[in-house]
């Protein structure tokens, strides 16, 4: 039986939270990172301020070329998935430009026009490019890029597939404050542009952070990465942030794995939830068998060492578990993983080399690790360790939060 402890909190304490939250501005990251939209960082598009109805010729002509997976995709409400995903890339290149999804999952189609346009472009010579992006909402995204004199501007609209047609239901005009095609096959830019309900709200311009990757991958590279890299991510915990081994696990967070891996083996997220009302604190006591089943198929470790890194309660068997509240909440603005590399070892192992494509740092290697994996029977594997790469342009993860100490919580909610 799970046992629920709660602890109130200041009132008064609880009014300038809320005053906080409340102030909070716009993040350019896309919810936390899962199987069916597992990236993080993709801009959302804003409600368009101009003409909705008009509409540029090459939507208009995609509107007809891809009229039967638009349908399909609606009829069977599969807009986002990779299968559709894919097909509508390859149909788009088929009419002539360069396309890839939004969350660079598929490599880009008739990618020889952005890279001539991006080796124009680092040359000051005058160049332009009609890219598309596929949405996993049903739509488009079309990115008219025009560079002159290594300055690039960019023309963004966004189409959505309603009534038999692409309609147009945004576009912003911006100068690139930032560009850049970098050594990983990357192309980022970066700009603002006005929209009056955000600049209201903010008292600022919206920031446009774009990557599109130019370059192909492995097909390998990329399945490696769905299976073992993206579900876990870089964000709320930390196995890929820390040096550790099966020898010495450092400083792994077990209870941030235990929320990663709980919907892998129960096929539903945690169950142990923080108080609605914000100010409480809430604790729980798992039982023992529980708690391992989730971390041990994931692991190579006992349990000994299990209950060394947690709080356990030997008298009954159970661990503490304390959901992440408010002043553990992480940014929005994490990097998300890219295999680029996949070695099969001698002894049946798996080393993956990761880089971390982080667009609020205008990088597509914030920095690089590499992590071995155990394959097991089935579709069953082991988390072997974490090396991070050394490097001297390695970001610091500045989203990351630890959960609070036992002292800082108990100062926090034991009033």
């Amino acid at each position: 039986m799970n046992k629920s402890i709660h602890k109130k909190f200041p009132f008064s304490i609880i009014m300038v939270l809320m005053i906080m939250t409340g102030c909070s501005g716009r993040s350019e990251s896309a919810p936390e990172a899962s199987h069916s939209n597992p990236f993080q960082g993709n801009e959302q598009e804003a409600e368009s301020m101009q003409d909705q109805d008009g509409s540029s010729a090459a939507a208009d002509s995609l509107s007809e070329s891809c009229r039967d997976i638009f349908e399909e995709a609606a009829r069977s409400k599969t807009a986002d998935t990779l299968e559709i995903i894919s097909r509508l890339v390859a149909r788009i290149g088929e009419s002539g430009y360069p396309a890839v999804d939004c969350q660079n999952q598929v490599n880009m189609v008739n990618s020889d026009q952005a890279v001539n346009f991006c080796r124009q472009a680092e040359e000051g010579k005058n160049a332009e490019l009609t890219i598309f992006t596929a949405e996993y909402t049903g739509g488009v995204t079309q990115y008219n890029l025009q560079a002159e004199a290594g300055e690039l501007s960019v023309a963004k609209s966004y189409y959505h597939y309603e009534n038999g047609k692409l309609n147009q239901k945004s576009t912003y005009t911006y100068p690139a404050d930032f560009w850049q095609y970098t050594d990983e096959g990357y192309l980022l830019f970066r700009g603002s542009y006005f929209m009056q309900d955000y600049y209201v709200y903010t008292l600022s311009d919206v920031s446009a952070c774009t990557a599109l990757r130019v370059e192909p991958l492995d097909e390998t590279c990329r399945e490696m990465n769905r299976k073992y890299i993206l579900p876990i991510g870089y964000g709320r915990n930390n196995l890929f942030l820390e040096d550790w081994s099966e020898s010495d696990f450092g400083r792994l967070d077990f209870y941030d794995l235990f929320d990663k891996c709980y919907p892998w083996v129960h096929g539903e997220e945690v169950p142990y939830k923080m108080d609605d009302n914000l100010g409480t604190g809430a604790v729980y006591r798992i039982p023992e068998e529980e708690f391992a089943q989730v971390i041990c198929p994931y692991l190579q470790i006992s349990l000994e060492m299990l209950r060394s890194k947690t709080t356990y309660f030997p008298e009954d068997h159970t661990y503490e578990y304390k959901p992440r509240g408010l002043h553990e909440a992480e940014s929005g603005d994490v990097p998300y993983p890219e295999v680029v590399d996949c070695k099969n070892n001698p002894d049946g192992t798996v080393t993956l080399t990761v880089n971390a494509v982080f667009l609020r740092k205008d990088t597509s290697r914030a920095f690089a690790h590499e992590v071995v994996i155990r394959p097991l029977e089935g579709d069953g594997f082991q988390y072997i360790s974490n090396r991070i790469l050394p490097s001297p342009d390695n970001c610091e993860p500045t989203w990351r939060r630890a959960r609070l100490t036992e002292e800082q919580w108990k100062e926090l909610y034991s009033h």
